[in-house]
């Protein structure tokens, strides 16, 4: 099975692994986007949240998901085996592997994050409408004419906009509407009566939550995790990608474990034979028969475990492909095309040491956690400050009204009216920009803690959090140099084993035809053809899983050294990285 090359689109990342193939491998079809990848945009409208409000129960999907695993029975032995290529192995892994899918999510919860931290200067709109009445007993005719009941009745309808600057101000436009009706009056003539204003206000800190670009630290601490959860979320693919090596070398050398067993039972199967027929005419006693056919035995049961042990090593790497057969429910059924070998790979310590310390994701990310940190303690360090914020606003007023020409005293005299204001409500709107009636005011506040026990609190455990991070990147970087010299000193133990293995089958190879020489001129027994048919069935299996072993620590050494997923042509990279929005510039 050979698939050229794969391309993938994963959770707002894009994921290539490209196949080295001997002719030109066809361009991938577009791949579908998973539902990860929506996840970040699936945001349900208005009537979606009203008709889940007022729905019992929980969405279809919900109850979709709590339903029987789609998993059982996939498992089975169902369909032909497949021979697949380890880079093959590794791309349908990146494709199908249930562990990858969740940890995909991680980068896109923390991509989602960011924009949670972006939102603190969405600028929102606001508006408030209320209507009021008020009766109570007029105290005199100047509040309320000639009536014994003094009525209010007010209708506020008011409008505004919200917006968090950069500084950490808060910043707010705000435009209010007052009708208000009263009993005609000498203290109110003018009625129904419009008020109107349109101001602007602005809370600006100057300690405590201020400082240059404070407010985007917030971002900043929510981007610094994101980057560190595309590192772990790398470290996770190097991770499988070396499980799935690890994996499909085991089954490799089973198969050959099961190939090396028949051949050991052919052998005894032929001294059986053979025994049986010097039997028969009396050149040999029943004993060597039998002892032919005791091994016989053995050997089979031997076969049945190694057979065994291949059909567990084949469902380990079946259930971390976790790929389906074409149109069928069962795991594809794989067999290695790949043999193990000894690829050329230059062992160096040092150099090994130097590109983990640049590559390694788990070191990145152990990077990314100590800034993030730092970035927090400045946060807490912020609020040991006192608070001290300036206030201030301006705007425009309007007012109108209705004159009731209500008269005062003996004989009666009409109390004036301002002209200017007489008009209905479109007269309150004309005064607002004619600006000879404002208003403006500005002030400060101040608060000072007396011990201010809390943020001092805050900043010790932000401070302990900031050593924490710094010590466990200490550990990381040794927990790297240890693995690396003992995944450099495996590698240099495997290439000698190799050769010694080598050897060894070799020579007991030799052995096994110079006393089967031996023994056809009756100068051996049959327990020593069967010892000599023992140690080649050992060195046989000795070499190939030398080899084995070698190609599973060399996965290893790349994984740990940080190589591995370029080694096996994968790339990570954004698709869209998370661009501030605009209203995020002032």
């Amino acid at each position: 099975m050979k698939l050229g090359a794969w391309a993938l689109t994963i959770s707002g990342l894009l994921l290539t692994t490209a196949v080295a193939a001997q002719e030109p491998p066809p361009p991938p079809a577009p791949a579908p986007a998973p539902r990860d990848v929506r996840l970040l945009d699936e945001v349900p409208n208005y009537a979606e949240i009203l008709r889940h409000q007022w729905k019992g129960g929980v969405p279809a999907d919900v109850t979709r998901a709590e339903q029987t695993s789609e998993y059982y029975g996939r498992l089975t032995d169902l369909g032909t085996t497949q021979e697949v290529s380890l880079t093959d192995c590794i791309g349908l892994t990146l494709k199908n592997n249930t562990d990858l899918q969740i940890q995909r999510l991680t980068p896109v919860a923390a991509t989602a994050d960011v924009r949670r931290a972006w939102a603190q200067f969405d600028p929102r709109a606001v508006g408030y409408v209320n209507r009021s009445r008020n009766a109570v007993p007029a105290t005199t005719f100047l509040t309320a004419g000639a009536s014994p009941t003094f009525f209010t009745s007010e209708l506020d309808a008011n409008a505004g906009l919200r917006k968090t600057l950069l500084s950490g101000g808060a910043l707010s436009l705000d435009f209010t509407n007052q009708r208000v009706l009263t009993n005609p009056s000498i203290a109110s003539p003018v009625v129904p009566k419009y008020v109107t204003t349109l101001g602007l206000s602005l809370n600006q800190p100057l300690l405590r939550n201020f400082g240059w670009r404070y407010a985007l630290l917030v971002v900043e601490i929510a981007q610094n995790t994101e980057q560190a959860a595309y590192q772990q979320y790398a470290a996770g693919i190097a991770n499988t990608i070396a499980q799935v090596e690890r994996v499909y070398w085991n089954l490799a050398l089973a198969i050959e474990a099961v190939h090396v067993q028949e051949q050991s039972l052919a052998l005894a199967q032929e001294l059986e034979r053979q025994n049986e027929g010097k039997f028969n005419v009396g050149a040999m006693a029943q004993s060597s028969v039998l002892e032919a056919k005791s091994q016989v035995a053995s050997r089979e049961a031997t076969l049945i475990q190694a057979r065994n042990l291949a059909v567990r090593a084949r469902d380990n790497l079946r259930a971390i492909i976790n790929a389906r057969e074409p149109d069928a429910p069962a795991l594809m059924m794989i067999s290695p095309l790949d043999k193990p070998a000894v690829p050329e790979y230059p062992i160096d310590l040092e150099r090994s040491l130097s590109t983990a310390l640049e590559q390694r994701p788990e070191l990145i990310a152990a990077r990314l956690t100590v800034h993030g940190a730092g970035l927090q303690r400045k946060v807490a360090e912020n609020q040991l400050l006192p608070r001290l914020d300036f206030s201030g606003g301006i705007g425009v007023n309007g007012l109108s009204g209705t004159d009731q020409q209500v008269a005062f005293g003996t004989p009666p005299t009409q109390v004036p009216v301002n002209p200017a204001i007489t008009g209905g409500y479109g007269r309150a709107l004309e005064l607002l920009p004619d600006g000879r009636f404002y208003s403006y005011g500005a002030g400060a506040t101040i608060e000072i803690p007396i011990d201010n026990a809390q943020a001092k609190a805050d900043y010790s455990k932000a401070n302990i959090s900031f050593e924490q991070s710094r010590l466990s990147l200490r550990q990381v970087e040794e927990n790297v140099t240890l693995e690396i010299k003992q995944a450099v000193s495996n590698l240099q133990t495997d290439l000698k084993s190799i050769d010694a293995t080598r050897i060894a089958r070799e020579l007991a190879a030799e052995n096994l035809r110079n006393q089967q020489a031996r023994y056809d001129v009756g100068l051996a027994t049959t327990k020593d053809l069967l010892d000599f048919q023992d140690q080649l069935t050992q060195a046989r299996f000795r070499e190939i899983e030398a080899l084995t072993r070698y190609n599973t620590d060399l996965a290893e050494m790349r994984r740990v050294e940080g190589s591995l997923l370029s080694a096996r042509n994968v790339l990570i990279e954004r698709v869209t990285p998370e661009n501030a929005p605009w209203w995020a510039s002032f």
